[in-house]
């Protein structure tokens, strides 16, 4: 590809970045099956790449589609596995790391909606239920990937708060 055939594109503020992609790369292509499946995606972890497949069948309407190739930037491989010395590990395919599994999409939503339910007396003086819990806990996930995408910790999110509304304040308890 030459310099000139490169594009940058940019996407809203407040628009969700892996429908957004997915819906840009489809119209690139013009439902193009071969022209889909010669693109490459890099995303940084496993999880968006999950979430990016979701988003093309989404924006496809549900028809089958040959989807580009979405790469994992920031997940362990087996060259990492070998660098590390491990090659009994990277042959198998497997992480002899201590890492815990990852939990599933269902189970954390409704974790996270039983933790924000728990914690519904601190918001509002208004009760609410297992929807707004819902709806909450999907925002609260949101918010962790993008801290744990960006590297930031619960501790840098105080200086946020400053003269901020009674509600901020809150949040800021409840995280």
């Amino acid at each position: 590809m030459s310099r000139a055939d490169r594009r940058v594109y940019s996407i809203p503020a407040g628009t969700g970045f892996l429908d957004a992609l997915a819906e840009g790369v489809l119209a690139e292509t013009a439902g193009d099956p071969m022209v889909l499946s010669g693109y490459r995606i890099l995303l940084p972890t496993r999880r968006a790449c999950r979430a990016l497949q979701e988003a093309f069948l989404r924006n496809s309407g549900g028809r089958p589609l040959l989807l580009p190739r979405l790469e994992p930037l920031g997940d362990i491989d087996a060259e990492e596995l070998l660098l590390a010395g491990d090659i009994e590990a990277a042959m198998a395919g497997e992480s002899s790391l201590d890492l815990p599994p990852a939990v599933g999409p269902l189970r954390r939503q409704l974790l996270l909606s039983r933790a924000v339910l728990a914690a519904r007396h601190n918001f509002s003086g208004k009760p609410f239920g297992m929807d707004q819990a819902a709806r909450l806990a999907t925002e609260l996930a949101k918010l962790l990937d993008q801290m744990t995408t960006e590297g930031v910790g619960f501790d840098r999110l105080q200086g946020l708060a400053g003269e901020h509304a009674e509600h901020w304040q809150h949040t800021l308890n409840f995280l």
